[in-house]
């Protein structure tokens, strides 16, 4: 008798609080999901030049993580690299272990690989790729005029076209007063 009321049981278990007639008032955005801050940060690039956060206010820029020691991503860094104009992209490595903190020897090595000369600055900065989440390499965050993040692309991309296109959304992508994107 027992087993024949245990399904009743578990069914009742699940439904409880679906026949309830009370109203239960969830905020919603008026644009899409909610916007995400690209964390503050500050850091010496591979020529000591010094970079932070604060230099892009009002203006959008491209933020790729990624690793000395990952040979895939270098043609991925190669098709950013063409796609994001001059001083929009920040070149960031989470690795900080002995073999590959060098930022002067990866970017030197990239400009080798690539046979042309790399602009960027190359960074390390491991506590900021523990701040945005980094999951895979390349990991990379195009980051909105207002400081949010608009777009999050992981893993390699080579085409040049859909990057423009990533850019291209992510200088007319704006945030409402509520946080949300328009």
């Amino acid at each position: 008798m027992v087993t024949r009321f245990f399904p009743v049981f578990v069914l009742l278990l699940f439904l409880s609080g679906c026949t309830s007639d009370a109203v239960i008032e969830e905020p919603l955005g008026q644009g899409g999901p909610v916007a995400e801050p690209f964390p503050s940060w500050s850091s010496s690039s591979h020529n000591e030049e010094e970079f932070n956060g604060s230099m892009f206010d009002n203006e959008s820029y491209v933020a790729y993580f990624s690793a000395p020691w990952c040979a895939h991503c270098e043609q991925t860094l190669d098709a950013y690299d063409q796609s994001i104009p001059e001083g929009k992209l920040m070149v960031f490595s989470y690795d900080d272990r002995e073999d590959y903190s060098d930022m002067n020897g990866w970017h030197n090595k990239t400009e080798t690989n690539l046979n042309r000369t790399i602009d960027r600055p190359f960074i390390l900065n491991p506590s900021l790729a523990v701040e945005v989440n980094l999951t895979n390499i390349p990991f990379v965050l195009f980051v909105n005029e207002q400081g949010y993040v608009h777009h999050v692309e992981v893993g390699r991309i080579t085409d040049v076209d859909a990057i423009s296109e990533l850019w291209n959304g992510t200088l007319s992508a704006t945030v409402d007063d509520t946080g949300y994107w328009n």
